[in-house]
């Protein structure tokens, strides 16, 4: 048995000689104290911001009244060196023209081009009347009125020439049957992302037949000449359907209508009123009278039995003019708030307020001024200027109790829907 012991002795020999003879040490087998390798924490992703709402593309519209140039208002603009510039008279409002996003008025008169300028009972006016309504901030100029015609279909083509030229969007009038049938004589118009669609027409042309060339002015009567009874119904329903089909946000009618001096709308103006909303309009703004008429702000339900807002105003008054009947030298701006839907793509009107004016003519005061005799002025910014001390150079306390009567008669005439006013006398 002793003779055992050598060989274990020697095979345990043998053990140690082959395990130094293995290969190197993986990182397993690193001896103790060596640093451990350690895998970085994963960077946890950033938490991705959440997409903001889309918000409402709001607009503003402008609209204003009827421009009746009477020579006196030539006179006044007219320059040392022979040109004319109507601008100064806008100086006192010119800001809630300029300041819209879209602006518009009525003008009652035409460009010939002969250098003969004349008032009523034919208005014919300098170019640079264009040119002044441009850089006062006017866009739109609705040119379908009784006074279209007054220079033959040559004034009422070179009318419209001008006002291109001036850079002034028109619509009411055209040049061709090929210009009256593009969008049935439509104008559309985006406005920062809101599209309208303007019409524009007269009920009638002084007399001036235009049966030979229909397609240059929109009559919507068809006793036009006489009886002024039958509304021309198959062309106007052609017309707003045209406009429905067109797609557009809104649709904006302006009207040459009612009876001159009147300050309450006539029925045929209220029937009139309503058959254009329910063809779908939106906006709907009346001219000619000469007076303020009312002003108000409707639901209107549509086929489908969706309601909208809709505003009407019968007669937005004279913006510019020299006649000094009574409320004559009376009118207002209105300053409409459109808003679109961002989720429902739908626009509406959602806000409404008018700012009273009045057309001063100085001589109705007895006030005399080597300066100027007509300005158009902001009602309520010329009484408070008076109230804090500041008599503007000519107001008189006879200008100032007049005013107050003006204002008093604008806000019974036009209604409720008054802008509000700043503390510095603007909006």
């Amino acid at each position: 048995m002793k003779r055992k012991l050598p060989v274990l002795v020697a095979a345990a020999v043998l053990t140690l000689i082959l395990s130094a003879c293995g290969t190197n040490p993986t990182p397993a087998d690193t001896p103790a104290g060596t640093e451990a390798v350690t895998t970085p924490e994963p960077t946890p992703e950033p938490t991705p911001e959440p997409t903001p709402e889309p918000t409402p593309t709001v607009i503003s519209l402008t609209l204003a009244g009827d421009i009746v140039m009477h020579a006196p208002l030539n006179d006044e603009a007219k320059t040392e060196g022979g040109s004319y510039d109507y601008t100064p008279l806008f100086e006192d409002v010119a800001h809630y023209v300029s300041d819209a996003d879209y602006a518009l008025c009525c003008m009652e008169t035409v460009f010939t081009g002969d250098g003969v300028y004349t008032g009523y009972p034919t208005f014919h006016s300098p170019d640079e009347l264009a040119y002044s309504l441009r850089e006062v901030g006017f866009d739109l100029i609705n040119t379908a009125s009784n006074h279209a015609m007054d220079g033959w279909q040559s004034g009422l083509i070179r009318t419209l020439d001008v006002l291109d030229a001036a850079g002034l969007d028109h619509v009411g009038t055209y040049r061709t049957q090929a210009e009256r049938d593009e969008n049935s004589g439509i104008i559309v118009k985006d406005i920062n992302g809101v599209t309208i669609a303007f019409l524009d027409y007269t009920y009638g042309t002084n007399g001036f037949p235009v049966t030979d060339m229909a397609y240059a002015l929109n009559v919507y009567y068809i006793d036009y000449l006489d009886w002024f009874t039958k509304i021309d119904y198959q062309m106007i329903d052609a017309d707003m359907e045209a406009a429905r089909q067109l797609g557009t946000d809104l649709i904006a009618v302006t009207v040459h209508w009612g009876g001159e001096y009147i300050t309450g709308s006539t029925q045929q103006q209220r029937d009139f009123a309503d058959y254009l909303f329910a063809q779908g309009a939106d906006i709907v703004i009346g001219g000619h009278p000469h007076v303020p008429e009312p002003i108000e702000l409707r639901t209107v339900t549509g086929e489908d039995g969706t309601e909208r807002t809709g505003f009407l105003c019968y007669c937005l008054g004279n913006l510019l003019s020299s006649m000094n009947d009574s409320y004559t030298d009376l009118s207002a701006m209105v300053q409409l708030e459109i808003t679109k839907d961002p989720a429902t793509g739908k626009a509406g009107i959602t806000g409404c307020g008018y700012v009273p004016m009045v057309m001063v003519d100085l001589s109705d005061y007895g006030v005399y001024s080597d300066e100027w005799r007509f300005r158009l002025w902001d009602l309520r910014g010329a009484i408070a200027d008076y109230e804090a001390g500041d008599d503007r150079g000519v107001m008189t306390n006879y200008m100032y109790e007049s005013f107050k009567q003006d204002l008093e008669s604008c806000r019974r005439i036009f209604g409720g829907l008054e802008a509000p006013m700043d503390e510095t006398g603007g909006n």
